[in-house]
């Protein structure tokens, strides 16, 4: 396929292609690798914290453990002095799910970025950064009432202002 130059086109050709590419892998479900590695870098892990680490809404995280659990990758254990509270623990086979993921992941990493130097990889993480960074600008901008929305002497805090 010849050259894109429209921006946004090439990033969704590129996640595309990514996507297809880690989809080939038997252990490819959709963010369970990442889940599964916040867990055991959090053995123990509430559930609401780990769904605030993700940055993902109560139910999809619900999703995503009942199939980790039902594939025997994670234990899910009531708190003894807390009911209420669930912790998430890797089991054995988990782990062995993730060694391979990991080395998949790093093979894929050194494989997907052989057609670059050092230079390129360089300019392209900035530039992914700078868009990444305008997003966000982007968004914030977009969630915030605009001024003449507010009520007057109505200060806007963002997320970034709280704790």
């Amino acid at each position: 396929m010849g050259e894109k130059s429209n921006v946004t086109d090439a990033i969704q050709r590129l996640s595309r292609n990514m996507t297809r590419k880690t989809a080939q892998s038997p252990y490819s479900g959709r963010g369970e690798g990442k889940t599964m590695r916040f867990i055991e870098a959090n053995e123990g892990i509430c559930v609401n914290e780990l769904a605030t680490l993700l940055d993902i809404r109560m139910p999809s995280l619900s999703e995503k453990l009942d199939k980790l659990e039902i594939d025997g990758n994670i234990r899910r254990i009531r708190d003894k002095r807390d009911a209420r509270v669930v912790r998430i623990f890797i089991t054995p086979k988990g782990r062995d799910v993730l060694e391979v993921r990991n080395r998949e992941r790093t093979s894929f990493k050194e494989e997907f970025t052989d057609c670059l130097s050092e230079a390129e990889k360089k300019i392209f993480c900035q530039i992914c950064n700078r868009l990444s960074d305008n997003l966000e600008r982007l968004r914030l901008e977009n969630c915030a009432p605009k001024k003449s929305e507010r009520p007057k002497g109505e200060a806007v805090m963002y997320v970034e202002d709280i704790g």
